[in-house]
């Protein structure tokens, strides 16, 4: 073997990390650290359940690396495939060091006078990481440079959000910290120093060839099919590949079917004539050195390109809001569900995916061909039904559903997707896929199931339909979780719920920034149903979107600028509080309400319609905005609940 097939992997740990010293080099070419809040969270709450269910490790994955010639104190690995995990892991060690929690974990943020991860001729990325630090030789941005600088502008959104998830931890926060300095777990794979990083970092990001466990569990499921077995297998690479419509994908896997006479309709289950073109010979997961991985992702690229260049005439690209690993998982429970199996005993998360199939691995070959088939049916409801993340210029990406229809190109007909306009179903799946468990997204269960039982075109019943799934879900019992709740939904089964009168005086209640985030986004979507034909032409109506926020905001400052003080009681009620972005937030700060209205008028957006609704009532009032304007907005928007949940 020669040196350039040389990868030597190794499972690592935070705590290996400061045993050996290693800092981590993020090279020039990459790009900049991009993870939105919601993926931070995500991250540092999936860790954070992991712990609470006393889970031996956390798996977050792979990570490619080139170790540079090591000096006297250290040890450097030059990071080719996953830096944007790797950044919010020294992310979260830095929150805790700021928070000043006294862990070993606090200390990975730097190595000696440095912080631990350097950023190639980014110099402000290390003042940022330094200073923040504390390291004395740094000096911190200015605001204005973070704000306008996109190397710095989400590295410090996400620290902001994480220090806040420390800061509640309160005592437990030395605990997780140990956790996730011994426990939080990944394979690093190390190629040599001689190899191309560029070639290798920009293939394996084009084509990705890593092997994941959704390729194993593939392997395992195929070798229990004897019979059609091509099938099966064509079945499984139509569905896999999220960042494609579904029809794309089937056009691309059968490529020798009647295209020109197969409508999208046809394609909710399995056609009959697809069997004859599947292709004869099933992949198998094998081992591979460098080079056969080199010449695989080339090959693949190359005919990806080809494929994608004669479809998609509307030009509508996709990002699914789940991986494809989760997908399966909900596939499962839809399965147990229609078989009067128990649910998944386990944590619902990705990285226990072949924990969770061990049963079906072992089942009889028409169990697993039933599976299979239900996963295509699943995947063609999942494109129809559910929101995905689409492009509306090379720098926004939107939660959108499409409309489905079919053109003449030439000499052949294609299957087309067309954006639709924002809408109730759109918005509520996006306080569905923002608030509630991250991971897991319980609400695809019975929502997928219940599709797949009565499929449709009436939007407004599936809408109904996952109005239903959601209030049952946020009214859930104390003995009852997300997940049970799901799973009994999935089954037609009736839930124990809470009355609605119960959780109307959780609001009477002084939670301040305490409050369930899900409160504040659910109330955006009733507010969007109650106004959208009375603000319909507003063109900052229009704009509007439900979209990831996590941080709380008393509208009446809890530092007002004036030293202007109001009753706790008041500040800290639910009518004095919105939910916003971290930079929304710190945006307003701690000005008066008035100056806020300024700022809050001059975007060209609204930000939340319960603020709007705030400053609406506060203008009915002669712009006071006190004790008595905020107990009438709380009223008010009680009543917005209340038609919702009663009526």
């Amino acid at each position: 073997m020669t040196n350039l097939q040389k990868v030597n992997s190794e499972l690592m740990t935070l705590q290996n990390i400061a045993e050996r010293n290693y800092q981590f080099v993020i090279p020039s070419y990459q790009r900049p650290y991009v993870w939105p809040d919601s993926d931070v969270l995500k991250l540092f709450e999936d860790i954070e359940k992991a712990w609470q269910a006393k889970e031996r490790l956390y798996f977050i994955g792979t990570v490619l690396t080139a170790e540079q010639k090591p000096t006297e104190n250290s040890r450097t690995l030059e990071l080719i495939d996953g830096q944007q995990r790797t950044t919010t892991l020294v992310l979260i060690a830095l929150a805790f060091r700021k928070a000043g929690i006294n862990a070993p974990l606090s200390n990975i943020a730097v190595l000696g006078k440095q912080p631990r991860l350097q950023f190639t001729i980014r110099h402000q990325v290390q003042n940022l990481l330094g200073g923040l630090a504390g390291l004395e030789q740094y000096q911190l941005p200015s605001a204005n440079d973070i704000k306008n600088d996109p190397y710095l502008t989400h590295l410090d959104a996400a620290l902001s959000v994480l220090i806040k998830k420390v800061y509640a931890l309160k005592y437990q926060a030395t605990e997780l910290a140990d956790y996730i300095f011994n426990n939080v777990q990944w394979v690093n794979n190390c190629v040599p120093r001689s190899m191309d990083l560029n070639l290798l970092f920009s293939t394996m990001n084009t084509a990705g060839v890593q092997l994941e466990a959704s390729d194993i569990l593939k392997s395992r499921l195929l070798k229990k099919i004897k019979s059609n077995k091509a099938l099966y297998d064509a079945i499984w690479q139509t569905c896999q590949h999220l960042e494609n419509f579904f029809e794309r994908n089937a056009r691309q896997t059968f490529t020798e079917a009647d295209w020109d006479s197969i409508t999208d309709e046809q394609l909710a289950v399995v056609p009959p004539t697809l069997n004859v073109y599947a292709k004869e010979e099933t992949h198998s997961v094998v081992a591979m050195n460098i080079s056969e991985l080199f010449s695989q992702v080339h090959e693949e690229l190359e005919t990806e390109k080809q494929e994608l260049s004669l479809q998609n005439k509307d030009g509508v690209y996709c990002r699914s809001i789940i991986s494809f690993p989760l997908l399966l998982i909900h596939v499962y429970r839809i399965h147990l569900a229609r078989h009067g199996q128990p649910d998944i005993s386990t944590r619902l998360h990705t990285d226990k995916l072949l924990e969770i199939f061990s049963h079906l691995c072992s089942a009889e070959e028409q169990e697993i061909k039933s599976f299979f088939e239900l996963l295509w049916k699943t995947r063609y409801q999942f494109d129809r039904w559910v929101i995905k993340w689409m492009e509306q210029d090379k720098e926004n990406e939107e939660l959108r559903l499409t409309y489905v229809s079919r053109s003449r190109s030439g000499n052949h007909w294609y299957i087309n997707r067309t954006q639709k306009e924002i809408n109730a179903l759109t918005l509520l799946q996006s306080v569905r896929l923002f608030t509630g468990e991250r991971s897991a997204q319980y609400w695809l269960t019975p929502f997928l199931g219940k599709l797949l039982e009565q499929p449709g075109d009436n939007e407004q019943q599936v809408l109904a339909l996952l109005e239903k799934i959601d209030n049952e879900l946020s009214m859930a019992a104390d003995n009852e979780t997300q997940k049970s709740v799901s799973f009994k939904q999935a089954k037609s089964e009736n839930a124990s719920l809470r009355k609605w009168a119960e959780i109307r005086m959780y609001f009477s209640e002084n939670h301040g920034t305490r409050f369930e985030h899900y409160w504040f986004q659910k109330l955006e979507f009733l507010l969007w149903k109650k106004y959208q034909s009375e603000w319909k032409d507003n063109p900052r109506f229009k704009k509007y979107r439900i979209t990831a926020k996590n941080s709380v905001e008393h509208v009446y400052p809890q530092q007002e600028e004036y030293q202007r003080y109001l009753d706790k009681e008041s500040l800290d009620s639910f009518g004095n509080l919105v939910l916003l972005s971290p930079g929304e937030n710190s945006a307003y700060s701690n000005q008066a309400v008035g100056k806020k209205k300024i700022d809050f008028d001059a975007k060209p957006v609204f930000d939340s319609l319960k603020l709007k609704a705030i400053f609406e009532t506060r203008q009915a009032a002669d712009e006071a905005w006190g004790e008595e304007q905020i107990s009438q907005h709380q009223q008010e928007m009680l009543k917005v609940f209340d038609a919702h949940y009663i009526e």
